[in-house]
């Protein structure tokens, strides 16, 4: 009787006391403090109940396996290292770790040197070996039941059963619990009301567009035939090259720092910025995000939807964009002779932009693979400067107009870096610990300012009538609370829109996702679905939000009734590179052999007979390379025509050179038109 008492206390106690310890520790780590976790225990106490409850349904997994104790601690250090990992996240971003950031892992790595030194590295990898020695210990030290009857299979069924009861009761009679039914606006306030666990579970479950409830081919037409189409085929009435080229560039973590109510300045970090909004449209732009999570707002701006329409953090470039095509201003006007461009200073495979750029409809995509010139700030991102040729070189590329999409990268954070010497702008009433990021934030974005600046006197000595389009993607990670702010809102940045053609001055407040439509709306194009939508529905109608997310849901996972059935938007054939890199031949030299082309960039690496090899480029037309070619007298000549008919790949294509663009991590990008060696100086001689 006493051996079953202390059983059963040891049972209470572990898989009642611990997640209530666990939770204590990871709000704690979240809020950053011990007292403000014990604090929530007792503010909240039924959100922090369903949140013990959730672990608690976790723990109680171990009861049916043999290795009972190996599987209840496997599952608290899950736990601990989600809470210590919400901990570091926060020190670097604003938004909370979620289930969406493991998709995002790859991303994370590539900009892992900007926000940790090689110290921190070595502190996680020596953790994280510590570690995965102490549970390997574990298991083979911890005990094993080695027999389970009937009575212990019942006990944990029914111990489980009400752990799940427990749940459903408080989420459907809490009024508390249930506020994250619906998509919330703020995540960050969410995480601190609802607690870390919830919150981070529900971005689990909570993933696509959920159906609306009176979903039917009946309803998505209702919607549709509320839309006046006799604008539809007006801009089609004209040749593209009558409608203007039309630039949005997305300003990294870029904001009027003049709205910080105890920010002062030495002078005007953005100057051209100011004079722009003073006699331009411009105004207020609600993002999704703050502190990180740029594409969410790219998406917004680029497809007229809501990201908050999606599941809990969610990042569409990540899930539904990566296979399937969307309606987006790209082919929107295409279809009136238009073409899309992106640049961005910044490596092609970040968020996967080069897959998903296919599926927006880009035409081509320089990134900083293409770019020559690169140079970096103190915290190794690339300075905005390039974008101002490689933008103007998009609009020379094509005889038509042009969209081109910037996307810049100068003023990302951290923040936190050593600055060389006296910084030209001085910065005072900044927050107590926080004086040198602000000073690097605010000198960087006044370097951007002046990009800007050289950008609009380049688009003046063009010919062509020019819209420009500039916004800031999200506030930048600068610990900003929404009283600091004279707007009073962490998710506003500014956008203006500079023109040459004499557009009418109008400043308004608007949503990313309103941005593009209302753009076309001022240089007469009424292409699209999505952007009639917008230019013709009332924004403050009751129904103006369920009836977007109706044809958002429609398209991505409903059957698109809106469309009658078909899928009008197919995968585009996006070239890398404005131009794509070329070659024109090779001659042998002291060095070895000379390569004569262009686009060759820090990132081209020359191939022969499918071997890379050893090299380096001289300038954007020479390339020179150091290894030994061996010619294959006996494979001879195979045209490209031939290899093309008989479905020959070219990197199998015999005595042949190929330049490749590849990243940093020899992702291959993109590969030239193969010369032959047939057709070189080196077969001359």
């Amino acid at each position: 009787m006493h051996y079953n008492l202390k059983k059963a206390f040891t049972y209470i106690f572990r898989y009642l006391m611990m997640p209530v310890l666990l939770e204590i520790i990871i709000e704690s780590l979240s809020r950053k403090s011990l007292i403000s976790g014990i604090g929530y225990m007792f503010s909240s106490p039924v959100l922090f109940s369903f949140n013990a409850l959730i672990i608690m349904l976790t723990l109680s997994v171990a009861l049916f396996f043999k290795r009972e104790i190996f599987v209840f601690i496997t599952v608290a250090v899950v736990w601990l290292c989600f809470g210590v990992a919400n901990f570091v996240i926060l020190h670097f971003r604003v938004t909370p770790f979620s289930a969406v950031d493991f998709t995002m892992i790859n991303t994370a790595i590539s900009v892992s040197g900007h926000y940790l030194t090689v110290l921190n590295v070595l502190m996680m990898v020596v953790a994280a070996g510590v570690l995965g020695f102490a549970m390997v210990s574990l298991y083979r030290r911890a005990p094993k039941h080695h027999k389970r009857n009937h009575k212990h299979i019942v006990v944990s069924v029914m111990a489980v059963a009400s752990i799940s009861l427990a749940l459903v009761f408080m989420k459907s009679s809490s009024g508390s619990v249930q506020a994250l039914a619906t998509n919330y606006t703020n995540i960050s306030e969410a995480y601190e009301n609802y607690g870390f666990v919830y919150c981070f579970t529900n971005s689990i479950i909570d993933t696509g567009i959920s159906e609306p409830d009176d979903y039917s081919e009946k309803s998505v037409k209702k919607i549709v035939n509320k839309l006046d189409d006799s604008s539809k085929n007006q801009s089609k009435s004209k040749n593209s090259d009558d409608k203007p080229n039309i630039i949005m560039i997305q300003l990294e973590s870029f904001f009027d720092v003049d709205y910080m109510k105890n920010l002062k300045f030495s002078k005007d970090p953005l100057p051209v910025f100011h004079k722009l909004c003073k006699n331009y449209s411009s105004g207020l732009l609600k993002v999704p995000t703050v502190g990180a999570g740029t594409v969410n707002t790219e998406f917004e701006v680029l497809t007229g939807m809501r990201q908050r329409d999606f599941g809990v953090c969610e990042y569409p470039y990540k899930t539904v964009l990566k296979s399937t095509t969307s309606e987006s201003v790209c082919n929107d006007l295409a279809s009136i002779g238009y073409k899309s461009h992106c640049v961005h200073n910044n490596n092609a495979t970040f968020y996967g932009r080069n897959t998903v750029f296919k599926n927006l409809g880009f035409d081509t995509f320089t990134s900083m693979e293409y770019m020559n010139g690169l140079k970096e700030n103190l915290n190794g991102w690339v300075n905005d400067d390039v974008m101002v040729p490689q933008i103007i070189k998009t609009l020379d590329s094509t005889q038509g107009s042009d969209f081109t999409f910037g996307i810049t990268v100068q003023s990302h954070g951290k923040y936190d870096v050593d600055i060389e010497g006296e910084q030209p702008i001085k910065v005072t009433g900044a927050k107590e610990g926080m004086e040198n990021q602000y000073t690097y934030y605010v000198n960087q974005i006044a370097q951007v300012d002046n990009m800007i600046g050289n950008l609009i006197n380049r688009l003046r000595k063009r010919n062509e009538k020019t819209i420009l389009v500039l916004y800031g993607d999200h506030l930048p990670s600068l610990d900003i609370s929404a009283d600091e702010l004279k707007n009073s809102d962490l998710y506003q940045t500014q956008y203006v829109i500079w023109d040459n053609f004499g557009l009418k001055k109008l400043d308004k407040d608007m949503a990313a996702y309103q941005l593009y439509s209302y753009v076309l709306g001022k240089a007469g194009i009424h292409e699209g679905l999505i952007t009639r939508y917008h230019q013709q529905m009332d924004w403050n109608s009751n129904s103006y939000l369920s009836d977007l997310k109706t044809l958002e849901y429609d398209w991505f996972y409903g059957e698109k009734y809106a469309y009658n059935g078909q899928n009008e938007f197919v995968q585009s054939n996006l070239q890398m590179g404005t131009y794509p890199v070329t070659l024109e031949d090779v001659r042998k030299n002291k060095k070895g052999y000379i390569v004569k082309g262009k686009g060759f960039t820090d990132y081209t690496k020359i191939y022969f007979n499918g071997k890379s090899l050893e090299g380096y480029k001289i300038d954007a037309a020479h390339y020179q390379i150091t290894d030994e070619i061996d010619y294959d007298a006996d494979e001879g000549y195979m045209s490209l025509q031939y290899a093309k008919e008989n479905g020959i790949v070219d990197e199998d294509i015999p005595n042949a050179f190929i330049a490749k663009v590849e990243d940093k991590d020899n992702v291959c990008l993109s590969a030239g038109k193969p010369l032959l060696w047939n057709f070189t100086t080196l077969y001359l001689d």
